[in-house]
Order: C-alpha cells, then structure tokens, then sequence
C-alpha cells in the first residue's frame, strides 16, 4: 500500500515538472506561463526602449536652441586668441627696432680713440671689441722698372723660362711697374721660394712685405636702437672707417 502511494506522488510530481517545462503543452492545452504572459511584457519592454531613443527630427529643435549658448561660450575664447595675435606683431615690431652693426677693421693702435667716440653714444656694455691676428703677407718681387718698355722686355726674358709664373704688379703705386713671382703668407715660404728662383738664374728678385702680421680690431654692437643706428652712422671714425649691418 505504502509502495503504490509512493509512487503514485512520483508520477505526480513528474508529470507537473514535464508541465511546468511545457512538455505537456500539445497534451495538456494550457501553458504553465499563460497568467504571466512574457511575449507582453516583451513588448512591453520594447515599447519603452524605442520611447527612450530620441528620432532625429526632435533633437534638430534641441541642437538649434542650444546653437546660441554654444556660440556665446565660443566668444571669450575667439577673443582670446584675437588678443594672443595682436601681442605676436607687437612683440616682433619691438625687435625689429633693434640693428646689429659693426665697424672695422681697425689698427689697434687707434683702440682709446674709438672707445672715447662711442662712450657717449653707446653703454660700454652693450658694445664689443673683437681682436683677430691678420697673417702677414710677402711677394717675391722684380723691379720697378723705369718705364714700360723695359717692363716687357723682362716678362720676355722670364718667359723663356719654362715653368715660371709671374704677373706685372699695378697696386700699391710704390711696387708698380714691377713683376711679383709669388705672394706667400709665411715669411720661410717666401725665402725658399726666393731660393729656388736663384738657382734658376734670377738673381735681381727679392722680398718686399705687402702687409706685416699683426691684429685688427672691429667693433660691433650687437643691439643698437634706432637712436643709437642714427647716432653711429654720424660718427667719422679713424681710418675713414663705417658703421654698417653685421656680417
């Protein structure tokens, strides 16, 4: 007896769970979910989904009503970049008012008569002496010769030479009317060349010092205003010497 009730509860309790799974639905004809209806709350849901997705057509109004507020927060910011570009021009215009100038060369014996020119036009400060050592310069040398016609009977001679350079020599007015063989930088070059010529038979060639070693001053300011560019260019400085843009 107690055998056949349990079993009985088991076929119960099978059958309801096949039901609850809607294994029965064909069998049955009622649904374990028809009082809850999930296919209208699935609608439902969608409904309220596609309510909350806003059309196109009803933002364009909202973009519009805001187009004012966006392009009023847009001004201050055009207005400070206006600003930011009229201070650029006016930054470079106060540069542009600034010369670099230099003057030179200068013996440097002639250092505290320029100092004493520019102390009352330029702060001492704000100008620079440049000392540079300028190499010497010599030429072996022929002449000068009385007049033209034996300056040509010369060159003949020294073009029966083979191998030999030369050029007649017009500047400085002491050395013209003479013929350089070679200019040379260094004062040994100069004598060996000078030897080598002799032993070819040239024997009236000598050394003359077209430039002595030495320095050579230049004086520049590197920021002069305008006042100051119109004050140089007044100055008469020594050796005939100008103010002019920087190299």
């Amino acid at each position: 007896m107690l055998r056949s009730l349990v079993l009985i509860l088991l076929l119960v309790n099978a059958a309801f769970f096949a039901w609850t799974q809607g294994w029965l639905d064909a069998v049955v004809g009622v649904r374990p979910d028809g009082h809850r209806e999930p296919q209208r709350l699935g609608q439902q849901l969608a409904v309220q989904q596609i309510e909350v997705i806003v059309p196109p057509a009803a933002s364009a109004p909202r973009d519009r009503h805001d187009a004012p507020s966006r392009a009023a927060s847009a001004t201050p910011v055009t207005a400070g970049a206006a600003s930011a570009g009229e201070e650029g021009p006016a930054s470079s215009e106060g540069a542009a008012g600034f010369a670099c100038l230099e003057a030179g060369p200068f013996a440097p014996g002639v250092r505290p008569q320029l100092e004493a020119q520019l102390r009352p036009v330029v702060n001492p400060a704000a100008l620079s002496v440049n000392v540079a050592t300028t190499p010497g310069l010599w030429m072996v040398y022929m002449g000068p010769y009385a007049d033209a016609e034996m300056l040509g009977r010369k060159q003949d001679e020294l073009r029966r030479i083979r191998g030999l350079d030369f050029e007649p020599v017009r500047t400085p007015a002491n050395l013209a009317m003479g013929i350089s063989l070679g200019r040379y930088t260094q004062q040994a070059e100069a004598n060996a060349a000078l030897e080598r010529l002799r032993a070819r038979g040239i024997r009236t060639a000598r050394i003359v010092i077209l430039r002595p070693a030495g320095e050579e001053l230049t004086v520049r300011v590197p920021r002069a205003t305008a006042a100051e560019q119109q004050a140089l260019a007044a100055l008469a400085l020594p050796q005939e010497r100008r103010f002019s843009a920087c190299r």
